[in-house]
């Protein structure tokens, strides 16, 4: 079933998987492959209209509708669809929500009925294939391509396609296909049963019983484009390319009647979020369009967490240094990797094993990029990311390396493999072209990681260290070349910098001789930290003393304004600050802002502001990088009174 196939039956899924096709189909040209999400809610006339195209009810012969199949599908107890029961429980025949995907300047459909390895058999009639026009394409296994029926309410899907090139004269564009993926069912007399495969296409019987079912329908006149005008699959342009219609869209297992506009926000998202080396690069241009016609297109701000990103792989081929120089910098290393030697009974002209390195480029974050990171509240996009990538410009996933970062800066970072390394329009060589393929043929359905264990596929083409050259892509390979760059030097006799050292915020010291400047004597609940934003430094912090039985304390706040090797320098004035707590007096002290606490209270939550340190900043992330603005860091120390100190 579909909704078994389709594995991560999740929205970043169905629009990973769609924008994949569609891109692995781009025309060598200067063109961007053009996708375009489409939702149309059908009503009234136009909805009869499509339902009796759709031959959802009303033929003489009731096996031959639709809606017949669909009723007695969810009767099979052993490939139960919860789906396709609410959709019968719940559709009353007065709206239906259909997605059309239009995809411009790809290849189109090409290729005869029975020929899985062009792209009309390998998305249309073979889920178990897969073909790509070259190496750097999305993935080898070619099953994540169900994830168009998983998200169909009656996992039906329309393809209106014009392709590049046809095989005969008489295949006049465009070309229409239709196909349903159902439980088996009987019939009521229980002599016939119905396998899976359901097709719309065209009835001929010669054609029927050579390939088991109908074959695509191509126009002739123009009842093929009215048909497909109908079934909300026309194409928008005489381009080449496809149309794809999604039946009933739907999210598996969650909402049977999902709000357009929301969806659009989240396929945006999903879009700039995995796909924005190639949106970046001027190859992928993606739109959502919604029911009332308002068009968006996908751009940073649908996931403004992808900047840092953006600006760290802009740098691909520009950086030299294998050093951070302050905040909003970015350096090159690399990572070794050795590609094992394809097995020579499998494959015709083996690769010889490999020796080479994937490129690893690292940007020390600033204030901003955290900011932005909020703002995309995804836990992806965040700080300590490595992004990893290869030739299909698709992120493949986002690895949490914070680790790396506890005695260091905070950073993002891209790991770009394989035909990636090439510059655009540069022939890749041998190597990448070897850690491409590698790559490739590691990535799951999902096309969601690089896997060796457990891979047979890979195993079936390699022979040699499969698993451990997989793993040093993610595990103590990558965080080596990582801490090279963003963890500070250690001495041959110093000591571990504490963690108090690396983030001051935590800070403390009591009134006590034997223990001052021991170690914290505070319990954040929210550790105490600083942001910019509107020309100020904003503070924020709760927590209490670590010794439930403690006298009157209190909370020292100063913001330090950081010099370029992040060495105090000076302070920025705290203007305000405002307990979030009763019973606490502020004391000016300069500088510094002093919170006094009574004795009764075991824990606070404050916030504040520095003075104004710029007006009338325009690009706050230049400002950074151009030393306008410098970085700061929130100092917090803790002074408690004991019972000895009375």
């Amino acid at each position: 079933m579909p909704t078994e196939k389709a594995l991560d039956s999740e929205l970043e899924t169905f629009v990973r998987e769609v924008l994949q096709n569609a891109n692995d189909q781009g025309l060598p040209n200067d063109d961007p492959v053009k996708v375009t999400f489409e939702f149309n809610r059908l009503t009234g006339d136009d909805l009869d209209e499509y339902l009796e195209a759709l031959q959802w009810t009303g033929q003489a012969d009731p096996p031959a509708n639709l809606e017949w199949h669909v009723e007695r599908a969810i009767e099979n107890e052993q490939a139960r669809d919860p789906g396709l029961r609410r959709f019968v429980d719940s559709f009353e025949g007065d709206e239906l929500l259909v997605l059309t995907v239009h995809d411009e300047n790809t290849t189109g459909l090409v290729g005869e009925e029975d020929d899985s390895s062009q792209p009309y058999g390998a998305l249309v009639k073979d889920f178990g294939g897969s073909e790509k026009l070259d190496s750097s394409s999305g993935g080898s296994h070619g099953v994540g391509k169900t994830v168009l029926w998983a998200f169909s309410s009656i996992s039906t899907v329309i393809f209106n396609s014009g392709p590049r090139e046809t095989i005969s004269a008489d295949e006049e564009p465009p070309r229409l296909i239709g196909r349903s993926i159902l439980p088996a069912h009987d019939h009521e007399d229980a002599n016939r049963t119905y396998t899976n495969h359901g097709w719309f296409g065209y009835a001929d019987d010669s054609e029927i019983d050579r390939l088991g079912r109908p074959p695509s329908l191509w126009d002739g006149g123009n009842a093929v484009s009215e048909l497909a005008d109908t079934l909300q699959v026309d194409r928008p342009s005489n381009e080449t390319g496809t149309s794809i219609g999604v039946v009933g869209f739907r999210i598996p297992g969650e909402d049977m009647h999902p709000e357009p506009e929301d969806l659009s926000e989240q396929f945006r998202h999903a879009a700039v979020k995995h796909f924005w080396p190639a949106i970046s690069r001027g190859d992928l241009d993606v739109r959502v369009r919604t029911p009332d016609g308002d068009e968006e297109v996908a751009n940073w701000n649908d996931a403004p967490g992808v900047r840092p990103f953006v600006e760290c792989y802009s740098q691909l081929f520009e950086v030299e240094t294998d050093e951070l120089e302050g905040p909003g910098s970015v350096a090159k290393t690399t990572v070794d990797i050795t590609v094992p030697e394809e097995n020579e009974g499998v494959l015709d002209a083996p690769d010889p094993e490999y020796e080479t390195t994937v490129d690893l480029l690292i940007r020390q974050l600033n204030p901003t990029d955290t900011e932005e990171f909020d703002e995309s509240d995804d836990r992806d996009l965040s700080r300590n990311r490595v992004a990893r990538l290869r030739g299909a410009q698709m992120i493949v996933d986002y690895v949490d390396k914070s680790s790396v970062a506890d005695r260091g800066d905070d950073f993002v970072a891209v790991l770009v493999c394989g035909e990636a390394q090439s510059p655009n329009g540069d022939t890749p060589t041998p190597e990448q072209r070897a850690v491409e393929k590698f790559l490739k043929r590691s990535e799951p359905t999902q096309h969601d990681d690089w896997q060796g264990s457990k891979n047979d596929y890979l195993k079936k083409h390699y022979r040699g260290t499969i698993v451990k050259e997989i793993a040093a892509l993610e595990g103590e390979r990558l965080e080596r070349a990582l801490a090279e760059v963003v963890q500070e030097d250690v001495e041959s006799g110093d000591g571990v910098p504490d963690m108090d050292d690396v983030a001051p915020i935590m800070g403390g010291r009591t009134n006590d001789d034997e223990s001052k400047g021991g170690g914290p004597v505070m319990d954040w609940e929210e550790e105490p930290g600083t942001w910019f934003d509107d020309g100020n430094w904003m503070f924020y912090g709760k927590g209490g003393p670590i010794d439930e039985d403690h006298g009157p304390w209190s909370v020292t706040i100063t913001i330090d304004r950081l010099d370029v090797d992040e060495s105090s320098s000076d302070s920025i004035p705290v203007q305000s600050v405002k307990p979030l707590s009763p019973g606490v007096g502020i004391v000016q002290n300069g500088d510094s802002v002093t919170l006094d606490v009574d004795e009764s209270i075991h824990e606070i939550e404050f916030e504040g502001s520095s003075e104004k340190v710029v007006d009338g900043i325009g690009d706050v992330r230049e400002a950074f990088e151009i030393g306008a603005i410098t970085e700061a860091r929130l100092d917090v120390s803790a002074e408690i009174e004991t019972e000895d100190d009375s």
